[in-house]
């Protein structure tokens, strides 16, 4: 079974960035296929380390062991760059671009589809 899971909110707004990110290392360890798409604010979760608000612990770490639990794909919406005026260089991990137009096709080549 494959599973993608959309990351749709900021690293610090609410627990739901680690939550999913946690979900996709579940499923990495009983071989279910992850696939990650970083969409909207959720762009902000692969940002080097900065500044970071209390309570909340930095997630750069989880982010940063994807790789070790053979978790490779790794997609972010394009437009949600632009939007957020990044670029991809920018980014702590590297990723793959889709546009908003190709979405759909991207989640029909996943069996689950989770969001954050």
């Amino acid at each position: 079974m494959s599973c993608l899971i959309s990351l749709t909110q900021s690293p610090y707004g609410s627990r739901s960035a680690k939550e999913s990110l946690d979900a996709a290392l579940v499923l990495a360890a009983f071989e279910q296929n992850p696939g990650l798409l970083f969409i909207d604010n959720g762009v902000l979760q692969l940002l080097p380390k900065g500044q970071q608000p209390s309570p909340h612990k930095h997630i750069g770490k989880i982010i940063n062991a994807l790789e070790m639990y053979d978790i490779h794909e790794l997609w972010v919406e394009t437009e949600s760059l632009q939007e957020l005026g990044l670029q991809a260089s920018q980014l702590s991990q590297p990723v793959k671009l889709i546009g908003r137009q190709q979405l759909s096709e991207l989640w029909s080549n996943y069996d689950q589809h989770l969001v954050f």
